[in-house]
């Protein structure tokens, strides 16, 4: 009898202790899977943002391209009207044989008269496209660049409720008035997190962060194990960090001075370290990237005209006992035409400064000549002969040419945002044999060598001070600038450090629910004690084990018969989780993923992969281990306001999004805009709608999403 009631005691205690790690397994199961699928749908919502950004900067630079073409066709156009004020070189007044007054002008007449009525007859409507074209597109690029901003805000707002419905999705009960699982006030911090590492991550700084990570690690844990909790944390950066996505205007010291706040605002300031040189290396990609994808005909107009290169060449050897010498000559010969021309998206200056922004814009150069192009190579080898001729060495190996070019015409075309920004005088445009590829030309090609080409030297000379183009051909006559560009366009762009890695800021999310709600053995029994009991209520564990590591050692992630939270703790600890998980007993989870760019399709020409960039749309999501500060943040180690500035630790779930969310449309939506509007020359009845109507549209956007936050307020201290 003693034995069988024994048995049926081990009995009915297995049967209790396969319920509670079956519930507790049930319940773990489906709160992992929430969080990994909402993580992930976080990180894919990012990534489709970051493809979002490739496509409309591609669109940006296919439409500055397209302006290019534009310009391109009036300058060329322009260089064959001005065939008779280059006429007028003094060679061509010379008689050819006295006393005959015929002169080369008389002869070239007939011919430039032609090309002369032509260019002027096609000039005046590429003027009126000139006019229209650049200011049309600028303002397509500007309302591209405000919808990267509004579709960036759009995502946050996306996520928000990608993550709640998701986790609805993964309720047992598909009943809203029976959702168990919750994200944390901390989860939305990590949400705060990723935002603002990704946009304003150059506020933070890796050292002060790993001096608070260093106070968390074990005695024997050394310094490399802070720095690298601290990279794995920031995308192995250390020292300085940078944005993933910068906002890049013109305008880049009006933003700051817009930008600047103190508080948990300081977190969203622009780096007041910082003259702009962020933006600068971002426009010199940009124009870099513009100028890569020219066509054919606005990259290089090169053309020649006459018989083929005449080319022949002696080799002499020369035997001085043990040394030879072997000198080898060659002379080439050609006469005829050569047209060189080419457009590139250039600033006016070095590029240095944020002032310097303003000044990109088109400059068009074409120039044509005639003449003679003779080249020489000479080079001269020797081998020594002891025991034996060793390999021929080279002594001296040189090519040069001597170009004879007259000048037939010329012309030069800008197109800017402000006439102050235009070239005057040749030098400002370039130096004979400066790199072909900005105004045609070449680097393969001996015979194009682009504009500056020393065959068209006396025509670029003549183009500055020929009678027949007061002021030259330059820049200072008003017909060759053009000032219907509204200037470059305001685009995000992807921070240095993350065109090496490719790899985003994790994404981070803790999601919970109530050990309450968990039909388990020690089920905590209904507050109103006229109710009947849903379970056991045996309580098999005591709360001050957590806090007593040494005595009873409880692993953070468990599943034991005894349900206890962590936060069921006595110390200090356990009272902030309570706060931050926004319950007394909570089972928890965390999940990461992170954005990473893989092209799958091209390589570059040495087999190597693409660079990451927001130029290419090929980025996407995966999952990740959370990183160890994550992981810190999210047990009460370090609390998150040690890592933002400001960020209050008794913020609500509802506060801490709606700062963020605003901040992002007042900090990158509205500078946008005002970009957006500094650019449009039009009417304030037109311009102050289009204004108004993306502000009312970002704020209300910002309501809605701050309306589905759920109610934590019963939770807060």
């Amino acid at each position: 009898m003693v034995f069988s009631l024994l048995f049926f005691a081990v009995a009915i205690m297995t049967m209790l202790i396969l319920y509670n790690q079956g519930q507790l397994v049930k319940n773990r199961v489906q709160l992992e899977n929430a969080a990994d699928a909402a993580v992930y749908s976080q990180a894919k919502l990012a990534a489709r943002n970051l493809n979002f950004i490739a496509y409309t900067n591609r669109a940006m630079v296919a439409n500055e391209v397209s302006i290019g073409q534009m310009v391109s066709l009036l300058s060329w156009v322009k260089h064959y009207k001005n065939f008779q004020p280059f006429s007028a070189f003094p060679l061509y007044t010379i008689p050819i044989a006295p006393p005959s007054p015929t002169t080369l002008q008389m002869i070239m007449a007939p011919m430039t008269s032609l090309y002369s009525g032509l260019g002027g007859a096609l000039e005046p409507p590429l003027k009126k496209v000139n006019d229209v074209w650049p200011t049309a597109i600028s303002y397509f690029n500007g309302a591209l660049g405000i919808f990267q901003k509004v579709f960036a805000l759009s995502t946050l707002e996306a996520e928000i409720e990608m993550n709640l419905n998701v986790v609805q999705d993964h309720e047992f009960s598909a009943d809203e008035d029976k959702a168990e699982m919750y994200t944390s006030t901390v989860g939305w911090y990590f949400f705060v997190q990723n935002t603002l590492l990704t946009y304003f991550g150059e506020n933070i700084s890796p050292d002060n962060l790993y001096a608070k990570v260093s106070g968390k690690l074990d005695s024997n844990a050394d310094n490399a194990d802070g720095h690298a909790m601290v990279g794995d944390f920031l995308g192995e950066q250390l020292g300085t960090i940078d944005n993933m996505i910068n906002n890049n205007t013109s305008g880049v010291a009006r933003k700051k001075q817009n930008n600047t706040g103190s508080g948990q605002d300081a977190n969203m300031n622009s780096d007041e370290g910082d003259s702009g040189d962020g933006a600068v290396d971002a426009y010199k990609r940009f124009a870099a990237i513009v100028n890569n994808n020219r066509e054919d005909f606005t990259r290089d107009r090169h053309w020649d005209l006459g018989p083929p290169r005449a080319e022949f060449g002696v080799e002499l050897t020369l035997d001085f006992a043990i040394i030879k010498l072997r000198i080898k000559l060659d002379l080439g010969f050609w006469v005829g035409i050569k047209n060189d021309g080419g457009t590139a998206y250039v600033s006016h200056g070095s590029m240095e400064e944020d002032k310097d922004i303003a000044s990109l814009g088109w400059s068009a150069l074409d120039v044509i000549s005639f003449g003679v192009q003779i080249d020489i190579g000479l080079s001269v080898e020797y081998q020594i002969c002891i025991l034996g001729c060793g390999d021929w060495e080279t002594l001296l190996d040189f090519d040069i040419s001597i170009p004879i070019g007259l000048p037939l015409g010329g012309a030069t075309h800008q197109l800017v945002s402000d006439k102050k920004y235009a070239k005057k005088s040749i030098p400002e445009w370039g130096y004979p044999l400066m790199p072909a590829d900005v105004y045609g030309g070449d680097i393969n090609d001996p015979l194009n060598q682009g504009s500056f080409d020393l065959f068209h030297l006396l025509a670029l000379g003549w183009g500055q001070i020929a009678p027949g183009l007061p002021g030259g051909m330059y820049g200072v006559n008003p017909t060759d600038v053009t000032d219907s560009y509204s200037g470059p366009p305001s685009f995000f762009s992807l921070g240095d450090s993350f065109q090496e890695s490719g790899v985003g800021y994790e994404f981070v999310i803790a999601l919970a629910k109530t050990m309450d709600e968990i039909e388990t053995t020690d089920k905590a029994k209904p507050s109103n004690s006229g109710a009947s009991p849903s379970s056991l209520a045996i309580n098999t564990g005591d709360p001050e084990d957590w806090d007593d590591a040494e005595k009873n050692p409880i692993p953070y992630t468990r599943f034991d018969v005894e349900s206890h939270s962590r936060v069921e703790g006595e110390d200090i600890s356990a009272d902030y989780q309570a706060f931050v998980w926004n319950d007394d007993r909570p089972m928890m989870t965390v999940s990461a993923a992170e954005t990473y760019f893989a092209d799958p399709m091209q390589k570059n020409k040495d087999g190597s992969d693409v660079a990451p960039s927001l130029f290419g749309p090929f980025w996407d999501a995966r999952l990740k281990e959370p990183s160890a500060i994550s992981m810190l943040i999210a047990t009460g180690e370090i609390s998150w306001s040690e890592i933002f500035e400001g960020l209050s630790d008794n913020a609500s779930a509802s506060d801490i999004i709606d700062w963020v969310l605003k901040g992002i449309a007042a900090r990158v939506v509205d500078v946008g805009v005002d970009n957006l509007v500094d650019q449009m020359d039009g009417p304030a009845f037109i311009v102050d709608p289009v204004k108004s109507g993306i502000t009312d549209v970002a704020s209300q956007a910002t309501d809605a999403a701050i309306d589905q936050l759920p109610d934590f307020e019963g939770f807060m201290p």
